[in-house]
């Protein structure tokens, strides 16, 4: 039986996790712009998945220090990097959208009033 310090965090966690993950859902739905679609999809979603991860490793670190074998270790250091991979991803596709979605303004006359000018 696990200590229900460590139970209370874990639940507050995937509670968190739950929560976000519908505010990204939602973002998407009801936002205008790709702007605050694309700021509220990945933020509020990177914030639940990194919550789930860490409520995995709360859980095995617990299960670790009451006399669990090496495999918590090695869920510890799978949750770390899948963490990491999941930021990675998450900067490259923010930069990807925000690129594609910058509007072009440009401070130069048009030809056209240049020439009614003259």
């Amino acid at each position: 039986m696990s200590d229900p310090a460590i139970d209370a965090a874990i639940f507050i966690l995937l509670i968190i996790s739950v929560g976000f993950g519908g505010i990204g859902v939602i973002g998407l739905l009801l936002f205008p712009d790709i702007r605050s679609r694309m700021y509220t999809a990945f933020r509020a979603t990177v914030i639940s998945i990194s919550a789930i991860i860490l409520s995995a490793i709360v859980y095995a670190l617990s299960i670790f220090v009451s006399g669990g074998g090496d495999q918590y270790i090695t869920l510890i250091f799978h949750s770390l990097v899948l963490l990491f991979f999941v930021a990675v991803a998450n900067a490259v596709v923010y930069r990807t959208i925000l690129e594609r979605t910058k509007s072009v303004t440009t401070c130069q006359i048009p030809l056209e009033q240049t020439r009614d000018n003259k």
